[in-house]
C-alpha cells in the first residue's frame, strides 16, 4: 500500500496548490519522505516540484530554488523523466520573476530542446509561455503575442484548462500593451471561466488586475479601483504575494491620479515593501518610477529624483540582459 498512498498524497497536493497552498505544501512534504524511504526518485522529484510550486506561490523564492536544485540534482544520477522539465520550467519561472531574464531565458529554451522523455508537453507550453513573458519585459510586444498565441495552441493540444487559461491571460496583457483593449477584455472574458472551473484562484485575480488595469488606462478609475481591489482580495486570502503587491501598484497609481497623495504614498510603499521582500526586480523598478511622480506631488524634489535614478539604475541593469541578437540566435535554434 505504501505506493499507492505516495500516489494519493501527490495528487492531493497537485489539486490543492493554488486552492489551498498550504495544505498543498503539507501533503508534498509528506510525499517526499514517503519517497525517499520507498527509494522512489520520481517520486520524490515530483512531491519536490509540487513544494517549490507552492513557495513560489508565497514569494519564498530561495527556498523554492533549493527545493527544484534538489530536483536537478536526483536527476543527475537517477531517471526522474520529466520531472527534469518541470523543474527546469519552475527555475527559468523563479529566475524571471527575480528579474534576471537572461537566466530564465535560457532554462525556457533549454525546455523547448529537451527531449520527450524529459519534459511533458505541459511544459513545453509553459516555456512557451515564459518566453513570451520576457519578450514582453523587453517591450518586444508582437513577438510576445506570437509566443502566447503557439502556448495557447498547444495547450489547446493538451486540453489542460489551467494552461489555456494562462495563456489567453498573456495573450490579453500583449493585447492591452497593444492598446488593443477591446480585444484584451474579450479575451479575459472566455479565461475567467476557465480560471474557475479549474478552482485557480491566482488566475481569477490576475483577471480582474488586467480588467483593473484596462479600465484605468480608458479613465474609468471607479471601475478600475473595484477590479483591483476585488484582485487584492483574492490575492491576500490566498497568499500570493506578487500578485498583492502588483494589485497595490496599480491601486497607488490609481490614488496618484485623483490626487489622493497620502494613500497613493501607502500603497505604493506597501507595495514596495513586498516586492523587494521577493526580489521582484521589474516590479521594484516601476515601484520606484511611480513614486517619484508622486514626491514630484509632495513638493519633495530630492527625494523624487533618488527614486528616479533608482529606477534608471534598474532598467539599466535589466535591459543589459538578453540582447536583441542573443534572443534572434535561440528563436533560430527552435525553427532547426
Amino acid at each position: 500500500m505504501p505506493q499507492s498512498d505516495l500516489e494519493a498524497l501527490l495528487e492531493r497536493a497537485r489539486k490543492l496548490v493554488y486552492s489551498q497552498s498550504a495544505d498543498a505544501l503539507a501533503f508534498a512534504r509528506s510525499a517526499r519522505e514517503l519517497a525517499r524511504s520507498l527509494g522512489d526518485a520520481p517520486g520524490e522529484a515530483e512531491a519536490l516540484n509540487i513544494s517549490a510550486q507552492v513557495l513560489f506561490l508565497f514569494g519564498r523564492y530561495g527556498d523554492a530554488m533549493n527545493e527544484m536544485m534538489t530536483v536537478m540534482d536526483i536527476g543527475n544520477t537517477r531517471d526522474i523523466g520529466i520531472r527534469h522539465g518541470e523543474a527546469l520550467q519552475q527555475i527559468a519561472r523563479s529566475h524571471y520573476t527575480q528579474g534576471d531574464y537572461d537566466s530564465a531565458s535560457d532554462c525556457w529554451f533549454a525546455c523547448l530542446e529537451l527531449p520527450a522523455n524529459l519534459v511533458a508537453e505541459v511544459d513545453r507550453v509553459r516555456a512557451h509561455i515564459g518566453l513570451g513573458q520576457v519578450m514582453f519585459a523587453h517591450e518586444q510586444y508582437e513577438k510576445a503575442l506570437a509566443h502566447h498565441r503557439r502556448a495557447s495552441e498547444l495547450a489547446e493540444e493538451c486540453d489542460n484548462v489551467q494552461l489555456t487559461a494562462s495563456s489567453l491571460i498573456n495573450i490579453a496583457v500583449d493585447l492591452q500593451y497593444l492598446a488593443h483593449f477591446d480585444e484584451a477584455c474579450a479575451v479575459l472574458k472566455q479565461a475567467l471561466p476557465l480560471a474557475r472551473a479549474a478552482e485557480h484562484y491566482e488566475f481569477e485575480a490576475e483577471i480582474y488586475g488586467i480588467m483593473g488595469q484596462i479600465q484605468f488606462a480608458r479613465g474609468d478609475l471607479t471601475k478600475a479601483r473595484m477590479s483591483l481591489r476585488v484582485a487584492l482580495k483574492i490575492n491576500r486570502l490566498h497568499t500570493n504575494l506578487w500578485g498583492e503587491a502588483n494589485d497595490l501598484f496599480w491601486l497607488g497609481h490609481c490614488s496618484l491620479t485623483e490626487g489622493e497623495l497620502d494613500t497613493a504614498h501607502d500603497e505604493l510603499l506597501r507595495a514596495m515593501h513586498l516586492a523587494k521582500e521577493m526580489g521582484a526586480q521589474n516590479l521594484v523598478a516601476r515601484i520606484h518610477l511611480a513614486l517619484s511622480t508622486l514626491y514630484v506631488g509632495l513638493d519633495q524634489p530630492e527625494r523624487s529624483i533618488e527614486h528616479l535614478a533608482a529606477y534608471d539604475g534598474l532598467q539599466q541593469q535589466m535591459s543589459e540582459q538578453v540582447s536583441s541578437s542573443r534572443f534572434a540566435n535561440m528563436e533560430l535554434r527552435l525553427t532547426q
